[in-house]
């Protein structure tokens, strides 16, 4: 029986695959293999219509909260672990003349999430970000939702970003990494 240094490819690392690449229906939505940034992928929308980071080790939803509408309209779901956090993640692209009226968009994903506030607004190049964040305490965690509005500059592109964490109340490592789960949502 040959040991693994004998059957190892020259280059090969012991490194396990990232679960994006494990995972077929996510590995096609990844410009490439590898990373563009320690832990993430370049994600490209199946619209054309924009790209992103993407978290190396999530996994898009095949089965749930999928939709395409041409190159117009396009949802994913993808979910994965950060630091002791579960995190869920809904996009929608849209890119037709509503995305025009802002103050509907933040209202109607002020809904969907249950949020009660007012959005940061940070420009960017060649695109507005309108951003806010949520805490709730529930019986044995604590939820985290961060909630974005990116808004193309000179189109009608936009894409609605909902970032859902949960930490567990006794897991104190979790706990005290509540601004990396914030830092993670801004970065993508």
């Amino acid at each position: 029986m040959a040991n693994q240094n004998e059957k190892q490819v020259q280059g090969e690392t012991n490194t396990p695959q990232p679960s994006a690449l494990k995972d077929d229906f996510t590995k096609g939505y990844l410009t490439s293999p590898k990373e563009v940034e320690k832990g993430y992928f370049e994600f490209k929308s199946q619209t054309d219509g924009y790209t992103m980071l993407f978290p190396s080790d999530a996994i898009i939803s095949e089965d749930f909260g999928n939709e395409k509408r041409e190159n117009k309209f396009e949802s994913i779901v993808y979910g994965y672990n950060l630091k002791g956090a579960s995190i869920s993640t809904r996009i929608t692209y849209e890119n037709k003349p509503s995305t025009r009226d802002i103050e509907e968009k933040q209202r109607l994903l002020s809904v969907s999430a249950g949020y009660d506030g007012t959005y940061k607004k940070i420009p960017a190049k060649g695109k507005t970000i309108y951003f806010a964040k949520k805490t709730s305490e529930l019986k044995n965690s604590n939820a985290y939702v961060y909630l974005s509005f990116i808004k193309a500059g000179n189109s009608n592109q936009a894409v609605e970003f909902i970032f859902n964490t949960r930490c567990k109340k006794n897991d104190q490592s979790c706990q005290s990494n509540v601004e990396d789960l914030e830092n993670a949502a801004l970065k993508l």
